[in-house]
């Protein structure tokens, strides 16, 4: 399978990726959210089992109301998609080894690992959009370490992101 026969079914059979930004977005919005009503701890912990459940709640709308099909296997794109997720657990790891002395940092440190796993996406789904967004995502996370920024705000900020640009990906998939 050559690169850009891997990459055009990789956006066919996960709708280029905006299915998972959608969700992403959503959980990102929902830790903010339980972070300003209720305490950091418990919006830390929305993020990290919302964070479970994106790729398999992205499957499931990818199927069901987008009606895609599964990719074509073996598609070696699917494997670095998997493989970048390596990124997410490290940046969490940190995150949450900083937050016992720095817990406002949390979620600018998380931030910024989804923000690099989405320069990979590039690649995976061959579409420079997620460039734009990994770099929009780093900047939020770069101000939010700069300013101090309150982390239901950072967590706020990355979900509206992410929601924007799915938006800018879903609704061109729709028709």
């Amino acid at each position: 399978m050559q690169l850009r026969d891997a990459q055009r079914d990789m956006r066919r059979a996960y709708v280029n990726g905006g299915v998972g930004i959608f969700v992403s977005g959503l959980v990102w919005v929902i830790a903010g959210a339980v972070t300003f009503y209720v305490n950091l701890f418990s919006g830390m912990a929305t993020l990290f089992l919302g964070g479970m459940l994106i790729h398999p709640l992205s499957l499931f709308l990818a199927r069901r109301v987008y009606h895609r099909a599964k990719g074509r296997t073996p598609n070696p794109l699917e494997m670095l998609a998997l493989q970048s997720t390596a990124f997410l657990f490290i940046g969490l790891a940190i995150a949450y080894l900083v937050s016992g002395t720095y817990g406002d940092w949390f979620f600018a440190i998380t931030l910024l690992a989804v923000g690099a796993r989405y320069l990979v996406f590039q690649t995976v789904y061959g579409m420079r959009l997620y460039v734009m967004l990994g770099l929009a995502l780093i900047a939020i996370s770069a101000v939010a370490l700069w300013l101090g920024i309150a982390p239901a705000f950072v967590a706020f900020a990355g979900g509206a992101t992410e929601l924007l640009i799915s938006a800018f990906i879903l609704v061109p998939a729709k028709r």
